[in-house]
């Protein structure tokens, strides 16, 4: 698992090298903000792609660890197709929610945004975000513990009914909202303070990108594993967010809130550098044309 890990790593700074992103901004006049319907079509290719490619692998073995339960390769496919059209739409609706809330402060007060009020829309775009992370994830897990079953999607949401909004409060508040400060503030401000360091930009893309998913990853997988333990719960153990925290410390401790950190810990490390560059790539090439 190592070397794939680091296979990964590995192809993420080959990406990062295929195009000096600061080169092409410099040449160009100042970058128009994206319209909504722009900002949907970039959010949804950016989040399609990083499921792709590591998103999945790395999610399977993640709810594997959460769930105490062995990685089976041959099954780590199971709930791909949630995993991706949830995602698509995730990034979408977080982009759209940036986008529009950038344009509105600069409508009405003539500047882009302030440090604090981009961390408030980051947070909103993640909390919408989790309107649809929320059930598409539910649909994941179920297809991924009852493999054997073959069930579609449809199917599945069938079996969970209403139960696929379950964990959506630690999801919007704990996982999402600081998930999204992490790849839209966060990562650029490391960018921005790893770029007098190193002579490219793409090496301070992927620096800035990488230190900011492993502190995200570190901040929001507390949430992830609440989530997934009320979404994997079938018997009505676990009832509430803060019941769910009691549950897992008295039976885990406090170690219970990082299961699965590692898997996890990596996707996020590769997740955030690939979001700045596959949507920086897709802003530039829409806006320059």
């Amino acid at each position: 698992m190592k070397k794939k890990y680091a296979m990964l790593m590995a192809l993420v700074f080959a990406l990062c090298q295929t195009q000096d992103l600061d080169a092409v901004h410099n040449d160009s006049k100042e970058q128009r903000l994206l319209t909504l319907s722009e900002s949907i079509v970039v959010g949804g290719i950016a989040g399609a792609a990083e499921v792709v490619l590591p998103g999945q692998l790395l999610s399977y073995a993640m709810n594997r660890a959460i769930a105490h339960e062995p990685f089976r390769l041959l099954e780590s496919y199971k709930g791909f197709g949630a995993n991706v059209l949830g995602q698509m739409p995730i990034t979408a609706m977080q982009k759209l929610v940036s986008t529009f809330g950038h344009q509105q402060m600069q409508g009405l007060q003539g500047r882009s945004a302030t440090d604090t009020e981009a961390l408030l829309i980051s947070s909103l775009a993640g909390v919408a975000g989790a309107c649809i992370d929320t059930p598409c994830n539910a649909i994941q897990l179920y297809q991924q513990r009852f493999a054997e079953r073959k069930l579609s999607m449809l199917q599945a949401a069938r079996k969970l009914r209403g139960r696929v909004f379950r964990g959506f409060t630690a999801n919007a508040l704990l996982k999402e909202a600081p998930f999204v400060v992490g790849y839209q503030l966060l990562a650029h401000k490391g960018k921005e303070f790893a770029q007098p360091y190193l002579k490219k930009e793409p090496h301070a893309t992927l620096v800035g990108g990488v230190g900011a998913g492993i502190l995200t990853a570190l901040i929001t997988q507390p949430g992830t594993v609440i989530r997934n333990k009320m979404q994997n719960d079938l018997e009505g153990a676990y009832t509430s967010t803060v019941q769910t925290m009691r549950t897992i410390f008295q039976q885990e401790g406090f170690k219970g809130f990082f299961a699965g950190l590692s898997q996890r810990g990596v996707r996020v490390a590769i997740a955030i550098p690939l979001y700045m560059v596959y949507t920086k790539c897709l802003e530039e090439q829409i806006c320059n044309k």
